[in-house]
């Protein structure tokens, strides 16, 4: 049984303790070595000696620690309490760095005491200083600085250790390996699965591939299940416990570097093993690879992405053929697009799709986005490559909002529109209505009210629908949309377009349906839309702005294009992008986007706001002087709106009424003086009803903002998340697709060669024909003989004896 760090406190005045106590002045006195056989054989009855053994090695640390102590004791003494200050004090010498690679009596090194004692900052202080002793093992039990995080369940200094290089297949003591310290059904099983690092596991005999294999693909398949189980929790209004250390919400948590080829990718040189070798018969295989990525690689958005970049600068860059370039790449979105619409292929607000497949296509683009700007001048080079990725992306943000809106496009009626929160709201009497059919509302006894109110629901009342339920829909998206690594911008407006969707649907609704149109329902409705403005509240984050220059950052991205740009240039060499002009409020400007999540709500459901405030405030007008009050603060209703609302108003028996001059007032001002609101979208020239599927032009995240979010960030610091993100391949993608080329490549030298000797065949054929026609010649027509006049006499000397004339 393993006994956790928390808990590995020993009640020190038991009889075995009392023992250990008194070996403390006469043992330890001559050999505080011996202090570590004495403990282990007194322990005896301790389920986990390795962990008694370790504390008395620590113990026996401390027994020798003295003024005059060596470095090593203290380092080690340092690591194990996890006091980083005196470790960053003994290492800012460069002599006592070489010393983390010693190990003191006892076998173990101060990285080893880290580990064990599951001190984090010290590990990863330890590792950034040096990492030699990585992969070595102790000198007690022979296990590596990873078999020991791996038999404490240490999963963060599991990652750190991967991150700084360690390996799976470094044998130990009696030859185990990290496999072997794994406990089934473990949190360290489930992250070793997820991982896919049981694939590297090289221990498992040839004769048991066959199961392994069944195991991967069963891991796999739970993978995908666990996946879908926490977007079912996210829609059921769940959250998921942080036990997992955020695994979900970045899938790229480590890169392996012992399968990756490579260990700094150079975007400005063409390196070896940073390019893909590639011919243009290869590309629908290497397409159909590329898409099959998504079931190998669980949601490593990269690998795609790097495929596509590798085979692309090595067609630019080597082989300097742009018409391979822009072919591969127009296939590769045409690819793309196609693989995540509707099954009927098109893309319509009324089709269900998979949002973790659209998520994950769309992340793709993204990373390739972020490598092809990171290529210098490529876009320069390809303007037209730089169009169709926005295309694309606009595509897929689409898509991805469409699924969503088809969610939703069920719920909003029940959820929002119909949902009843303010008692006795459902027995409220209007006029023109037949009142006498409905039951007279009785009100209950305070002791009643009181009574339920000690009481929770009841299940049938919470399955009942509700605003929770929009909300459970968006933390699914939003949750997919972490999973995948996309960018804070593209997130922005893939959410921004979903609440534009649901804004102009209530408005819709409510404005085109009388039974909306009261002063009862606008207040419930209202109450209903706070909801989610309380979920945008809640995940209110923002895209940071980029530190770039204010001229430049206006003339993106056509920076990417040109670098000797003015303010007059010609803004049509790119469509459907937004430029950044500083306009907070308007979904055109890509200023828009870097506000934070719930600003961009309320912008969204402004005129929605205005129309509900119109219907509880329209049957309080008195004058002309109220109503021209009134009106003037509701900037985003045209005339035509406040009419419509006005006109179908519902009166509730007690309520005042509307005067007839202020109703012809209203009706005045809508056929004289009715204009569309600037910033809004309509349906038809009435302008009343807003354009709910209107698409807003796609803002591209600047270089900056990628590097800080993808990169070392400025300066280069985080060389580790660099990494993570980095066009790198594993050895098993790479190998696949030379595998490929090989293939292809014979296929094509054979088909040449079968062309060839056919056309041979063909043209001895031929000559053969024409050898066999002249040897069988007869000479019919090599000589042609008049008849003899015997034989022919001319035409018609027989009529002229006849007749002369």
């Amino acid at each position: 049984m393993l006994i956790d760090n928390s808990h590995a406190s020993i009640d020190i005045a038991s009889p075995i303790f009392e023992h250990t106590d008194k070996l403390k002045h006469s043992t330890m006195e001559l050999d505080p070595w011996a202090a570590i056989n004495s403990a282990s054989s007194a322990l005896a009855s301790v389920s986990d000696p390795k962990k008694i053994q370790l504390d008395a090695a620590k113990k026996a640390l401390t027994l020798l620690q003295s003024d005059d102590s060596g470095v090593l004791i203290e380092l080690c003494l340092a690591a194990a309490n996890g006091d980083t200050a005196q470790l960053t004090s003994i290492l800012t010498k460069p002599e006592n760095i070489k010393v983390l690679t010693e190990q003191d009596n006892s076998g173990l090194s101060p990285l080893i005491y880290a580990v064990v004692s599951g001190q984090e900052d010290s590990t990863e202080l330890i590792l950034s200083k040096s990492a030699a002793s990585l992969n070595e093992p102790d000198g007690l039990f022979g296990y590596t600085p990873l078999m020991w995080a791996v038999y404490f369940d240490n999963k963060n200094i599991v990652v750190e250790l991967l991150n700084h290089g360690a390996k799976l297949d470094v044998a130990g003591k009696n030859g185990l390996t990290v496999f072997d310290l794994v406990k089934p059904a473990s949190d360290m099983h489930d992250f070793f699965e997820q991982h896919g690092l049981f694939e590297q596991d090289k221990t498992v005999d040839v004769g048991m591939d066959f199961y392994k294999d069944d195991a991967h693909v069963m891991g796999e398949s739970k993978g995908d299940e666990e996946l879908l189980d926490n977007i079912r929790l996210r829609t059921a209004g769940l959250d998921i416990g942080n036990e997992d250390g955020g695994l979900y919400q970045d899938s790229n948590a480590f890169v392996q570097s012992s399968t990756l080829l490579g260990d700094e990718f150079n975007f400005n040189k063409l390196l070896k093993n940073q390019y893909i070798i590639f011919s243009d018969y290869d590309i629908p295989s290497i397409l159909d690879l590329i898409f099959s990525l998504n079931i190998q690689h669980n949601h490593k958005t990269t690998y795609p992405a790097a495929v596509i970049y590798q085979c692309v600068r090595y067609a630019d860059h080597m082989k300097n053929n742009d018409v391979l370039v822009e072919n591969f790449l127009n296939l590769a979105f045409t690819k793309i697009r196609s693989g995540t619409a509707s099954k009927s292929g098109v893309t319509s607000v009324y089709s269900e799709g998979d949002i973790v497949l659209q998520s994950y296509w769309l992340s793709v683009v993204n990373f390739l986005f972020f490598y092809l700007s990171k290529d210098d001048g490529f876009f320069k080079r390809y303007p037209k490559v730089l169009q169709d990725l926005i295309n694309t992306l606009n595509s897929l943000m689409i898509e991805l909002a469409n699924s969503i809106k088809f969610r939703l496009d069920g719920l909003v009626d029940s959820c929002l529109l119909d949902y009843a929160s303010i008692p006795d709201i459902s027995t409220t009497l209007y006029r023109n209505d037949w009142n006498f059919f409905k039951k007279k509302h009785h009100s209950k006894s305070t002791y009643d009210e009181i009574f339920d109110m000690l009481y929770p629901p009841t299940v049938k009342e919470q399955l009942k629908p509700s605003p929770i339920k929009i909300v459970q829909t968006l933390g699914a998206l939003l949750y997919v949309l972490d999973l995948h690594n996309i960018h804070p911008v593209v997130t922005q407006q893939t959410l921004s377009s979903v609440f534009h969707w649901i804004s102009s649907t209530i408005f819709n609704r409510v404005i085109s349906q009388k039974r909306y149109l009261s002063r009862v329902s606008a207040i419930q409705i209202r109450l209903n839309i706070s909801v989610l403005e309380d979920w945008s509240r809640s995940n209110n984050r923002a895209p940071k702005m980029p530190d770039i220059d204010e001229y430049l950052l206006k003339l993106f991205p056509y920076t990417l294009l040109d670098d000797n740009l003015s303010e007059d240039h010609n803004h049509n060499a790119l469509s459907n992008v937004a430029l950044f002009a500083n306009k907070k409020g308007d979904p055109h400007d890509a200023a828009f986007y870097h506000s934070t999540l719930f600003t961009i709500v309320k912008s969204h459901f402004e005129p929605t706001f205005e129309l509900l405030q119109w219907l509880q405030c329209l049957s309080g007008i008195q004058d002309e002087e109220n109503l021209l009050s009134l009106t003037g603060s509701l900037y985003k209703l045209n005339s035509a709106q406040l009419w419509k609302a006005a006109d179908k108003y519902r009166y509730e028996v007690d309520e005042a009424k509307l005067s007839k001059a202020m109703r012809k007032v209203i009706e005045k001002r809508a056929k004289e003086s009715n204009k569309p609101v600037e910033g809004l979208f309509y349906t038809s020239k009435d302008c009343v009803l807003l354009n709910q599927d209107y698409n807003f032009p796609v803002v591209l995240p600047t270089i900056p903002e990628m590097v800080d979010e993808y990169g070392a960030g400025i300066g280069g610091i985080n060389k580790e998340r660099a990494r993570e993100f980095d066009p790198f391949l594993p050895y098993q993608i790479v190998d696949a697709i030379e595998e490929i080329h090989d293939q292809k490549t014979t296929q094509k030298e054979h088909d040449d060669n079968n062309d060839v000797q056919r056309i041979n065949d063909e043209f001895e054929q031929n000559i053969m024909d024409v050898g066999t026609t002249n040897a069988h010649d007869t000479g019919l027509f090599s000589e042609m003989t008049m008849p003899a006049s015997l034989a022919h006499r001319p035409w018609g000397e027989d009529e002229n004896e006849i007749n002369p004339w």
